[in-house]
This record gives structure tokens, C-alpha cells and sequence, in this order.
């Protein structure tokens, strides 16, 4: 009886222990997918964000910024400078007599580099360009910019890329997976199905780094787009 009895304890932990590898198998790979894709919207959103500000930068200084946290720093203190009218163009009335009249004239003045990158978008807003230079947040990586320069015919050409390692992307995975408040079962059962998920090879090899412009041609494309 006793035989029995072990048998079937034994039996019913064996049962419970491959209905967790199923899960596994099947849970990890779709978690991996998960954080790596909402990861990457964040990481692409800011991208777009940087791409816009070097715009400014580069219409400013005639270069590219080649530093995140300078990048960042233009973005919060830096001004630029732009020419607006100021004054009305009458109906049937050009801009160039609206001037010579006296109606209309230029004036230069000076706004904030966050104020004239969000020109590109009207839904960005000012907390976009908060710690711009970390890929995720401020205890993680940063974006490292290399720039450079394409001889054309009459002048050389400023470019610039920005390559997101999948390492970055998968930094500090667990936060993602299990947040710092949560339970302790939540820990525990996140620990079991989840635990040192993101250093798994065969999950890596399908996924790849962000990048963001060149070196080699005169492109501020994502190879996201």
C-alpha cells in the first residue's frame, strides 16, 4: 500500500514537473518576442525623437551632434535661431509687396531646440526629450552616436549612425518581466518559467540590433522603416 501510495506521489510530481517544460517551451519564446518588440517601440520612438533634434542641430551648426548627453542637454537648454513674419499679408497680396509696403517684415528670434524638433510631430510633447540619451532608462546604457563625413563633388556631407546592440535592447530583461513590486509567487512563478531568459542563444539568434542612419551614404533612415 505504501508502495502504491509512493508511486502515485511520484507519479503526480513527474506529471507536474513536464506539464511545467511544456509551458516553458512555450511560454519563453513568446515572452522573449513580447519584451523585445515593446522594448523596441520605446527604443524606435526615441530614435525618431534624436533624429529630429540632430535635424535642428545640424540646420544650426551645419553638423551632427556626436554625443547623447550633449544631445540631450542641446535638447532641454539649446536655442536655435528662426526668421518668422511678423505683421499680415492682405488678400491678393504677395509676401514680397506685403514687405515692400511695410505691412510685413522679418523678424529673427529664438526658441528652444525641444520646441522646434516638436514641429516634426504634434504629439510629441516636452517629457520626450527627458533623459533622450538612455536607450530604456537612466540606469541602463546610453546611445553611443558615431559621426562622420561623405566627399561629395563640392563638399563633404555630415552623417551619422546610432547602432542599438540587442545586448541594450535585452538589458535588465527581468524588470520588463517581473516588476519590482510584485508579489512573491509572482517572483517565484515568473522565476521558474522566465529565469535567464534573456541570455538564451537560440531566442537571440531570430532577433536583431536597431540602427539608425550611416556612415556611408547621406541616410537618417531606421532599419525598421
Amino acid at each position: 500500500m505504501k508502495a502504491k501510495t509512493l508511486f502515485r506521489i511520484v507519479l503526480v510530481l513527474v506529471i507536474i514537473v513536464l506539464a511545467v517544460l511544456v509551458m516553458r517551451s512555450i511560454m519563453r519564446p513568446e515572452k522573449f518576442r513580447a519584451v523585445y518588440n515593446e522594448r523596441c517601440e520605446i527604443i524606435k520612438e526615441k530614435l525618431i525623437t534624436i533624429r529630429d533634434l540632430q535635424a535642428v542641430y545640424k540646420n544650426e551648426y551645419k553638423t551632427y551632434m556626436s554625443d547623447a548627453d550633449s544631445l540631450a542637454d542641446f535638447a532641454t537648454n539649446g536655442k536655435v535661431s528662426i526668421i518668422k513674419n511678423v505683421g499680415e499679408i492682405p488678400e491678393g497680396m504677395t509676401e514680397k509687396d506685403a514687405l515692400a509696403a511695410g505691412l510685413l517684415r522679418k523678424e529673427t528670434v529664438e526658441i528652444s531646440a525641444a520646441e522646434k524638433a516638436m514641429e516634426t510631430d504634434a504629439t510629441r510633447k516636452i517629457e520626450n526629450f527627458k533623459n533622450l540619451q538612455y536607450v530604456l532608462h537612466q540606469d541602463g546604457p546610453k546611445f553611443q552616436i558615431q559621426t562622420g563625413s561623405i566627399a561629395s563633388k563640392t563638399y563633404e556631407i555630415p552623417v551619422y549612425m546610432i547602432v542599438v546592440p540587442l545586448d541594450d535592447i535585452l538589458y535588465d530583461m527581468e524588470k520588463s518581466i517581473t516588476p519590482a513590486n510584485a508579489g512573491a509567487f509572482t517572483k517565484l512563478i515568473n522565476k521558474i518559467f522566465y529565469g535567464g531568459l534573456a541570455e538564451e542563444t537560440q531566442y537571440r539568434s531570430q532577433y536583431k540590433d536597431i540602427i539608425m542612419g550611416s556612415l556611408t551614404e547621406a541616410s537618417t533612415s531606421g532599419n525598421w522603416e
